[in-house]
């Protein structure tokens, strides 16, 4: 074959992948609307309000910790701290927010809540931290997002209990509405989440049927 025809092969090649890719990028994510996120009062660790008009405009994850659980919620906030770091790497640290609801509100203060996001190197101009009392974080963590909240006697804490709650994370879109749950633990469920972000930040989500929604067992 001639120099030039391996060249106009090379090129028909190039525009085939082009077009594929193009294609693939322009390919839609179905994503079910599964609740809209009702209105709420917390407060961030800086201390300034935050209300549902916070997650507007913007697509979030939410996960849910308290600052002196040592089982669940290190695994949790390793999880959104990789993925402040794929924000940035992908360009999408100004559409997307990471929020840390804590499920403590007894003794989770702004100070703690502070101090817990300096030690998970957290941008405040990406990932905030949120506490309530008890009332405002049920009506935000039980009755918002679906997720399970329950204090256990643990007479090995020094204030004789420890909080039990879920280990997903939750996907709201820029309307607050809740869009997908994703495990922390399975591997396989954290990239299904950034891909469904990704479908989200590009406009590439479509609507599904909503699936039926179950609480979701709790972990301390």
């Amino acid at each position: 074959m001639r120099p030039r025809h391996l060249i106009l092969l090379a090129v028909a090649f190039a525009t085939l992948a082009l077009a594929g890719a193009g294609r693939l990028r322009a390919r839609g994510v179905a994503l079910p609307v599964l609740a809209q996120v009702p209105e709420f009062q917390l407060t961030d660790e800086r201390g300034a309000q935050v209300t549902r008009e916070a997650l507007r405009g913007k697509i979030s994850v939410v996960d849910f910790i308290f600052t002196s659980c040592g089982t669940a919620c290190p695994l949790l906030s390793a999880e959104l701290g990789r993925l402040q770091g794929q924000l940035r790497a992908r360009g999408l640290s100004d559409r997307v927010r990471l929020w840390s609801v804590s499920v403590d509100p007894e003794r989770d203060t702004t100070e703690r809540l502070r101090a817990f996001a300096a030690r998970h190197g957290a941008d405040p101009a990406i990932w905030r931290f949120l506490r309530g009392d008890e009332a405002a974080m049920r009506r935000v963590v039980v009755e918002g997002m679906k997720q399970e909240v329950a204090r256990q006697i643990d007479r090995g804490e020094a204030d004789g209990f420890t909080i039990l709650h879920g280990t997903k994370l939750v996907l709201l879109d820029g309307e607050a509405r809740i869009r997908g749950y994703y495990e922390a633990k399975d591997p396989a469920s954290m990239r299904e989440l950034a891909d469904a972000l990704s479908a989200l930040a590009d406009g590439r989500a479509t609507v599904e049927a909503a699936p039926e929604i179950n609480l979701n067992g709790a972990h301390p």
